[in-house]
């Protein structure tokens, strides 16, 4: 018969290296530009190749790795979606977004979003857990496409 004590610290020892360990697998099946359909991407950047992988891999933080997948249209403007994935809340909390609220909007997307930028660069960041989702399109109009952006986060926050 096993010692209770040993057990419980058996199981504590087991649950936290999975939980160290599903942010690690899940990261390395992620590719950014397999997030969005090429109709998606449509919505903020009519007529956008199909994207292709830019990073995929460790970022500058030690603990974060980062995803990034551009798309360009034929007058080559750009749409980038860009994920960053901590493993720990301490990593997290030196990638979360913060902002002034004089230059953001807040949004409704998975456990937070802001919307920032100008008539031809707007950018969303948003939150799910772990990950923190950056979007950004610069082309002319890009202003106009803010409610498309959140869309497209969400779309986004639904996978992960």
């Amino acid at each position: 018969m096993s010692h209770p004590r040993r057990t419980c610290v058996t199981l504590i020892l087991v649950a936290s290296l999975f939980s160290a360990l599903v942010p690690a697998v899940l990261s390395a099946q992620l590719d950014p530009c397999k997030l969005l359909t090429k109709a998606q991407v449509a919505t903020v950047l009519p007529n956008p190749d199909g994207g292709s992988v830019t990073h995929s891999g460790p970022s500058l933080i030690e603990g974060v790795t980062a995803y990034q997948c551009s798309y360009l249209d034929p007058a080559f403007n750009l749409f980038t979606v860009v994920l960053n994935v901590a493993v720990d809340d301490k990593r997290f909390a030196e990638i979360r977004p913060s902002f002034s609220m004089t230059e953001t909007t807040k949004v409704q997307v998975a456990d937070g979003g802001w919307l920032r930028g100008n008539p031809n660069d707007m950018k969303l960041a948003a939150v799910k857990g772990l990950t923190v989702i950056d979007l950004e399109l610069m082309a002319p109009g890009a202003g106009q496409k803010g409610p498309a952006l959140v869309a497209l986060g969400n779309a986004i926050a639904g996978k992960l």
